[in-house]
């Protein structure tokens, strides 16, 4: 038992640090392509008419306007801004604060339907009514601070076979505090390692709600299957933005993560709400896979190599924390204990080289904490995940 114990320790040692090492060695090979004078003067030459998309409901009035300001600033040219405001109990005072003051405004189309229906539909009102060739979705606690955002998100469209993009979504409030400062550094690695990786063969398996690109005519072809997707029985609510994407995939399209457009949005602020959150995101995960499996043979093979590796390094790990809580217990062996721990650490602090490489913030040795928060909090968050598929309630209403 101790060196079957020992040995299993060993081999998720090995899968997490390699995973992480392969993600490296592919995501900075991304960051050196896009840094590239040849790939930036290819992608800066696209034009296009844009529609951006923003769903809302019961939002705070002056963080919406924020929101709609920062893509009004927009420079780039034929942009259309459809406003959809799916029921919000404070529709009186959003229309009174934020909704009357662009009635002169052409360019922005406020609309409000009666029912609410979730975000799939508010945007499918959206979809419908757009008219620029490419689709932007932006999240109503979204900022768009660098008024070149959209412009430099749609670039990636020159080439004719990305049917998607996602930008770099960082923190807005992450010096609230220690839960968004931790926040704040996962949104880094899982932007610019893990969809980077992800963007060096086009795979990218998640485009983010707060800020994606889609070509409207790929949205024309699945916007009907993308609002009424069905999963043991119910209607799909939550997992949206993995959702499209997956249907961009699937329809045979290249999707890519382009680093230099960034956002800001708002993370939770409190363990509960970050907790719900993170249900949702990790229900989506495990429907998606199964829609995932059926067409990945289509891209390359990273796809599955990621996607197994996300599925089962979990388990493992709390295969290997059960068996050394028991060891521990019924044995008095601390040695398996003292070995987890290292692990890890090691994995934690391996994480978190890359990222103050890149930025040269020492904060990233904070991941050590999120490695403890992830065994202790996120995974019991991924296995009530699991439990819990067929509920399709977003646990924030």
């Amino acid at each position: 038992m101790l060196n079957f114990l020992s040995i299993f320790l060993l081999v998720y040692g090995v899968l997490a640090i390699s995973h992480i090492v392969f993600q490296i060695i592919l995501c900075h090979s991304d960051h050196r392509k896009q840094n590239k004078e040849a790939f930036k003067d290819f992608h800066s030459q696209y034009q296009a008419s844009v529609s951006v998309i923003v769903p809302a409901y019961n939002e705070v009035p002056q963080i919406l306007k924020n929101c709609i300001d920062s893509i009004v600033a927009q420079k780039i040219a034929n942009i259309e801004i459809i406003v959809v405001d799916d029921g919000s109990k404070n529709r009186e005072e959003l229309i009174e604060k934020v909704y009357d003051t662009y009635q002169s405004n052409q360019n922005v189309k406020i609309l409000l339907p009666e029912k609410n229906r979730g975000k799939r539909h508010c945007q499918k009102l959206g979809f419908d009514i757009a008219k620029g060739d490419i689709i932007v979705t932006v999240d109503s606690d979204t900022l768009l601070h660098d008024e070149d955002a959209v412009e430099k998100l749609i670039q990636r469209f020159a080439n004719k076979k990305v049917g998607a993009v996602t930008g770099d979504v960082r923190v807005e409030n992450k010096n609230k505090n220690i839960l968004t400062r931790l926040i704040t550094y996962r949104y880094w690695s899982a932007f610019h390692q893990e969809r980077a990786a992800q963007s060096r063969f086009h795979v990218v398996m998640c485009c983010s709600g707060p800020f994606s690109a889609y070509r409207k005519e790929i949205i024309e072809e699945v916007k009907e299957k993308y609002i009424t997707q069905y999963f043991l029985g119910e209607n799909c609510t939550y997992g949206d933005d993995r959702h499209l994407t997956n249907l961009v995939l699937e329809s045979g399209y290249e999707v890519a993560f382009q680093s230099d457009s960034q956002v800001y949005t708002f993370v939770p602020e409190t363990i509960g709400g970050y907790i719900k959150q993170q249900v949702r995101w990790n229900k989506s995960f495990y429907r998606e896979m199964l829609w995932t499996i059926k067409f990945a043979h289509q891209h390359h093979f990273y796809m599955i190599y990621d996607l197994v590796m996300q599925f089962i390094l979990p388990f493992m790990l709390v295969v290997s924390l059960i068996a050394m809580i028991g060891q521990t217990i019924f044995y008095q062996d601390f040695g398996h204990l003292y070995q987890y721990l290292i692990v890890l650490v090691l994995i934690a602090i391996f994480r978190s080289l890359y990222g103050i490489y890149r930025t040269k913030d020492i904060g990233f040795l904070l991941f050590v904490v999120y490695g403890f928060m992830h065994v202790l909090l996120l995974l019991p968050v991924r296995f009530y995940a699991l439990l819990t598929l067929k509920s399709t309630k977003w646990g924030t209403r």
